[in-house]
């Protein structure tokens, strides 16, 4: 079962690494519908490397942050089409 752990952290490198390089693409969006969706890309990666932690904090700040952005990006996107 260790492991299996010791392969998390190699998955939480990723998950981290594809956040700052998405969070790098939206640097460059002009479209902002585009910028909303690969900022929920960036946000996933990171709730993906929290639940991988499997610890208490790392699993509750995911789901903390699951239901935040849940929130704030279907606002994002509602206001995105008001023009």
């Amino acid at each position: 079962q260790m492991s299996g752990v010791k392969y998390n952290y190699w998955w939480i490198s990723i998950s981290l690494v594809g956040g700052v390089l998405i969070s790098l693409i939206c640097l460059r969006q002009t479209d902002l519908k585009a910028l909303i969706a690969y900022s929920s890309v960036a946000h996933m990666g990171i709730v993906l490397s929290g639940l991988l932690t499997l610890t208490y904090w790392g699993l509750t700040g995911s789901y903390a942050l699951m239901i935040a952005h849940g929130l704030c990006s279907s606002g994002l996107f509602c206001l995105a089409n008001i023009s």
